[in-house]
């Protein structure tokens, strides 16, 4: 399998307010002219270290995504009122095209007194994938005997009346010298009707000592689930870890999954948005193409980018 890098997409330097810098996590779909990349951005911090996350869009090129065609002008999505899961911030994690509407499935954040946020899940629907409804002012997916912690980005796929969901299952959070720090590894759900799940097994767990697994994107190719997903090694006591990396796996069943991230051969560029960190994988297949958008340096301040894959 060979990636072979087309460059940076997008990158806010400054477009808005609230969309200081940061473009990611992100997710693509394709559409009949162009391909949409809902992101996630940020405003600029504030001396008392506070920002808030918001959901944009920017449409590119089918064929070559690095061809900027817009830059939307406005979040999608508001923030919920004092009190609501949503209220301090929100992310985006899946875009699905449903009976001819738009179904995003994002993240709610809530700051609290003890670690930094507790994060669930919503939904908001678009008849055009621009101007998005939520359909309640609660979660989808709030905290329950089964994600006591939270959940962090999700791949969804739809087959023969069933969703199949993979998501990022937030463990313990990790007290050090900087304060709380996360744990998360990769589990499996599935639901009737997206949006009542019945949680099942651990697909990706750690092969070292608290190893962080995020941000799964899950395609179904030629009667095999591939997953591709990032993950870094866990915090130490002063709570520093390395940058995430990209990491890929494979499963006949959608559960049982074989680690294979050697076979990722994307490599950090020598200088630029992702000479750092390479981080939140998104696959999308069009006729043409097997596209990976990802974001660069520092969970994407710097912006995102795409490569090819080829030989799957």
């Amino acid at each position: 399998m060979d990636y072979i890098k087309k460059g940076l997409v997008f990158k806010p330097e400054g477009n808005y307010d609230w969309m200081h810098y940061y473009a990611g996590p992100l997710t693509p779909v394709e559409f009949d002219d162009f391909i949409r990349v809902y992101f996630t951005t940020r405003n600029k911090i504030g001396e008392d270290g506070i920002f808030n996350s918001r959901i944009s869009f920017v449409d590119c090129d089918k064929k070559d995504p690095t061809k900027l065609l817009y830059i939307h002008n406005k979040p999608l999505i508001e923030f919920g009122l004092p009190g609501t899961f949503d209220e301090h911030g929100t992310t985006v994690c899946e875009v699905l095209l449903r009976d001819g509407r738009y179904h995003m499935y994002y993240l709610g954040w809530q700051r609290t007194d003890t670690a930094p946020y507790v994060i669930r899940m919503g939904l908001a629907i678009s008849d055009d994938g621009v101007e998005f409804t939520k359909i309640s002012d609660g979660p989808v997916l709030g905290l329950n005997r089964f994600l006591p912690y939270g959940i962090g980005n999700i791949s969804i796929l739809e087959e023969d009346g069933t969703f199949h969901m993979w998501y990022t299952h937030y463990t313990a959070w990790l007290k050090t010298q900087k304060g709380y720090r996360p744990t998360y590894d990769i589990r499996y759900a599935h639901s009737a009707n997206g949006l009542d799940w019945v949680f099942g097994k651990e697909c990706i767990s750690g092969l070292t000592h608290n190893e962080a697994i995020a941000s799964p994107s899950v395609k179904k190719i030629n009667g095999q689930y591939h997953m591709w997903y990032c993950y870094r090694p866990g915090v130490d006591e002063m709570g520093s870890s390395g940058p995430y990396l990209i990491g890929y796996a494979v499963s006949d069943n959608k559960t049982d999954w074989t680690r294979m991230d050697e076979t990722v051969n994307i490599e950090l560029s020598a200088t630029g948005w992702d000479s750092e960190m390479v981080c939140y994988p998104e696959i999308l297949q069009t006729n043409d193409n097997l596209f990976m958008f990802y974001a660069g340096n520092h969970y994407g301040r710097d912006g995102f980018g795409c490569a090819v894959i080829e030989n799957l």
